[in-house]
């Protein structure tokens, strides 16, 4: 059992909390047997962490695996799992995120985008790490079941348009016509406060509203589960 912070293993786990580590390292750390059990079915598990001996698991004391999580832990179970993440073929529809900064809207956003079948996720560099404590919490383990890519957004988006696909955006305007693509969607979400960029909204081919009564907007994440869902039923 290791005990003390001094520890070299316990440093470079520590060193996880943080997106700079987690991306040099291509590795991040999540906690509770849902996590757990959804990361095994997609292999991505390098080492299970737990305060009791069970199989070749690595072993802390409760205090060391407690400083490991911002949150307390109901059960004290931890894993290192591999963030390597392969590019998937562009097909089917695709989530884009313009400037996602809270960790627990983006977690539900991918949680939503597994369920709805938008499988590829592209977030553009000032979006919030996705492999964030919160976030990985958040979208209950449908963050293994997904593929996303951090790249450029305008420059992709002009990929995409070769590619035949539909420029979908969430937004406050007037719907500009009624849903009925008959090809593959990009739908890109807006940043919490400021929305989407006008550079993105300049490319779109059709922006979505959706009415509320007595309240001025959605949350972002409510806002994209319910167009995902409704883009999956077209």
């Amino acid at each position: 059992m290791i005990t003390s912070k001094q520890n070299e293993t316990f440093k470079k786990l520590l060193k996880l909390k943080k997106a700079k580590y987690r991306n040099q390292y291509q590795e991040a750390l999540i906690f509770g047997h849902d996590l757990i059990e959804e990361a095994l079915k997609k292999n991505k598990v390098i080492q299970i962490i737990s305060t009791f001996p069970h199989g070749n698991h690595l072993v802390l004391s409760k205090e060391l695996i407690d400083e490991l999580s911002d949150f307390e832990m109901k059960e004290p179970i931890a894993a290192v799992v591999s963030i390597k993440n392969t590019p998937s073929e562009y097909k089917g529809n695709i989530l884009m995120c313009d400037t996602i900064q809270d960790p627990r809207n983006l977690g539900a956003l991918i949680r939503s985008a597994h369920a709805f079948g938008f499988h590829k996720i592209i977030l553009n560099k000032a979006s919030v790490d996705p492999y964030h404590e919160l976030s990985m919490r958040t979208s209950k383990g449908s963050i293994f079941h997904v593929s996303l890519e951090v790249l450029p957004l305008v420059e992709t988006i002009a990929f995409l348009k070769q590619h035949h696909y539909m420029i979908v955006a969430s937004s406050h305007l007037k719907q500009q016509s009624q849903i009925q693509p008959k090809q593959p969607i990009v739908l890109i979400l807006g940043n919490e406060g400021h929305g989407i960029s006008d550079d993105l909204l300049n490319l779109t081919d059709m922006t979505l509203h959706i009415p509320t009564v007595g309240v001025d907007s959605l949350n972002v994440s409510v806002a994209g589960s319910i167009l995902m869902y409704t883009l999956s039923e077209k």
